[in-house]
């Protein structure tokens, strides 16, 4: 009987210990922060495309500043790679999330 409820009490606290801390990998994988993200000032379209174009050459690690398609989302802040998919999308790969973007949803992207 006391293995029993010991066995129960280990899997209560692993069990909660494995909840806590996919809590906090979510928190901070997807950023999902409490605080509003501060816009960047959006990059001439021109030096958008020439920065993609040299960090797809590089395949150097960038931030991008992502706008949604429509009012109803947020802008996101992405770490990552980046790859050219067809002449006007990108694939933007940040840890074990990816994004399919065009170039009009890529407010700023800078060197990281």
């Amino acid at each position: 009987m006391f293995e029993m409820q010991m066995e129960q009490s280990l899997f209560k606290s692993t069990s909660t210990f494995l909840n806590n801390k996919l809590h906090q990998l979510l928190d901070n994988d997807f950023s999902v922060s409490k605080e509003q993200i501060k816009l960047l000032t959006p990059q001439p379209i021109k030096q958008r495309l020439s920065f993609l174009e040299r960090t797809i050459n590089s395949g150097i690690k960038v931030l991008v500043q992502l706008i949604p398609i429509n009012n109803a989302g947020y802008p996101v802040n992405v770490r990552g790679t980046v790859k050219k998919i067809g002449d006007e999308r990108y694939l933007i790969q940040s840890h074990n999330v990816s994004y399919i973007v065009g170039i009009n949803q890529i407010r700023y992207i800078a060197n990281i």
